[in-house]
């Protein structure tokens, strides 16, 4: 890690037991691993952790550093999650963080949620997710924070960007056509650069072509 890095962030979701965070097949990586690792990095004062799975643990830092952890449940209850859906609360917590900016809409029907100002403090994150955990989005689960050396309300975690994330695409056609095209793509549409170009900007490319070819 490059030691001018002074903010750790921590983000797990996934299965953990008492092995530890699984991260392969057979492949585990226990909490005195990562609280060793952690305690070592003697450069980074601040660690900010999200840890989605049951039983979780609270990291062990160093006396220097502070901690902000959010945990998606209780250390003794379980954490839900759907093979097909996902975990609720990793997906509360990218719609924290990218809804506003990525020009989304809450995961809850007639939600309007919000979240004002320019930073996302630990304060207002926790606001953010007990209002969502009353309106049943957590589907039960008792999300826990955990702070060391924070002052709560004021703490800030992220930029509350207030314009949309989007990319901008200019697509020229190839000889002997002369026209040029320009896409926006918004960043909650990407998921990965194949599924980019396959399925988002090759079918808007191919159709432009044929209702070019058909006006001439």
């Amino acid at each position: 890690m490059r030691h001018n890095v002074h903010t750790l962030v921590f983000l797990y979701s996934g299965h953990h037991d008492r092995h530890g965070f699984k991260v392969g097949m057979n492949e585990y990586f226990s909490m005195q691993h990562i609280n060793r690792n952690i305690q070592e990095c003697t450069h980074v004062k601040k660690v900010i952790a999200f840890v989605d799975c049951c039983q979780p643990e609270i990291i062990r830092v160093n006396e220097e550093q502070r901690l902000i952890q959010f945990n998606a449940t209780a250390s003794t209850d379980t954490a839900i999650s759907s093979r097909n859906e996902g975990s609720p609360f990793t997906k509360l917590l990218v719609q924290t963080f990218t809804m506003k900016a990525s020009g989304g809409k809450c995961a809850l029907p007639l939600c309007k949620c919000r979240i004002d100002g320019p930073f996302i403090t630990t304060d207002s994150l926790s606001h953010y997710i007990e209002i969502h955990r009353q309106n049943g989005l957590l589907r039960g689960m008792e999300p826990e924070k955990s702070l060391i050396k924070i002052n709560w309300q004021n703490e800030c975690l992220a930029y509350n960007y207030s314009y949309k994330v989007a990319f901008l695409f200019d697509i020229e056609l190839p000889k002997p056509f002369t026209s040029k095209h320009t896409y926006v793509v918004l960043a909650t549409a990407v998921n990965d650069y194949d599924a980019l170009i396959q399925t988002i900007l090759f079918p808007r490319f191919a159709g432009r072509r044929r209702l070019t070819v058909d006006l001439i």
